[in-house]
């Protein structure tokens, strides 16, 4: 399979108020629906964000990224690179969105990071607002029904990746894996790496100046009792150059309760494919599975 495979939607109708623009809803919603059920990834185009503003972004993650090690370790809790095992693999730079002081830990290099994240962080949740209208009606619930569920918006973060190009026995960046949250929307430029798994092959996602790549999450699925997938990614390092992207996580706070809810199950005579979990807990069995591996590979929780 191809990366054109992937379907890429316009959202731009979501964006404008006139009745005019209810037909262009509809295909988006019926495009995006399809996409959820069957590979639970998608491009998005006319998404309202800038092209300007994604650059500006990308070349201050990339600036920071570069600078010395010295200055990436000054914000220790919200810097991590991979040691042991994965050592020289990744770089991450993490912002929790959780409070007005969210961006305290920006670093001084390069000038002006701050104001840049915190901009770019304001497009991704108003983004984000109208992603989760969007899926909810995908799902035949009420727009606001999503928005209701999660209350409030103090889990999302925003996350600046970096990483190093392929040894020659060795290009794993992000092993398969699938997200906890509800979605995930990555903006990938200039180099690829991306790769979404559908019927036992691995699907390459095409990097893009202008389009978003939105991913479904392990609490819709759930939600959802697995109407809609919790698509399995990966990231494969290029060889020659270092991958650079970022992503921002559609969140859940971590006190809720998540199972299968009544009107994909008892409402419509399906049994639940999953027991209820507290999300808190979710994370970290997922976690406890990364650090000390299960001995069998069916008993990992990373696939609920």
């Amino acid at each position: 399979m191809a990366s054109s495979d992937i379907p890429t939607i316009d959202v731009s109708p979501y964006f404008k108020s006139d009745q005019e623009n209810e037909e262009g809803k509809k295909k988006a919603m019926e495009k995006i629906r399809e996409a959820c059920v069957t590979y639970g990834f998608f491009h998005i185009a006319n998404h309202g964000i800038p092209l300007e503003l994604l650059s500006r972004t990308m070349d201050m993650y990339k600036t920071f990224f570069a600078s010395s090690d010295e200055e990436k370790l000054s914000i220790p809790h919200n810097y991590l690179k991979s040691t042991q095992k994965s050592a020289g693999t990744f770089e991450h730079l993490w912002v929790r969105l959780s409070s007005s002081s969210a961006f305290d830990v920006c670093p001084n290099n390069p000038p002006q990071f701050r104001k840049v994240l915190e901009e770019m962080a304001s497009h991704f949740t108003k983004l984000g607002v109208v992603s989760e209208r969007i899926i909810s009606e995908c799902l035949g619930l009420p727009p606001d029904f999503l928005a209701n569920y999660t209350n409030e918006r103090s889990r999302d973060a925003l996350m600046g990746l970096n990483y190093f190009p392929a040894k020659e026995d060795d290009n794993t960046g992000k092993p398969a894996h699938e997200d906890p949250g509800c979605f995930t929307i990555v903006y990938q430029y200039e180099v690829g790496g991306l790769q979404v798994q559908k019927d036992g092959q691995w699907i390459p996602i095409a990097p893009s100046r202008d389009k978003l790549v939105v991913n479904i999450g392990d609490v819709i699925q759930v939600l959802s009792n697995y109407k809609f997938k919790s698509a399995t990614h990966k990231l494969v390092r290029a060889r020659e150059t270092n991958h650079c992207s970022y992503a921002f996580f559609y969140d859940m706070q971590r006190d809720k309760w998540i199972d299968p809810l009544p009107q994909f199950t008892k409402e419509i005579g399906e049994s639940p494919k999953y027991r209820g979990f507290l999300f808190e807990e979710y994370l970290q069995l997922r976690l406890r599975n990364v650090t000390h591996p299960p001995a069998r590979p069916e008993d990992l929780s990373s696939s609920i």
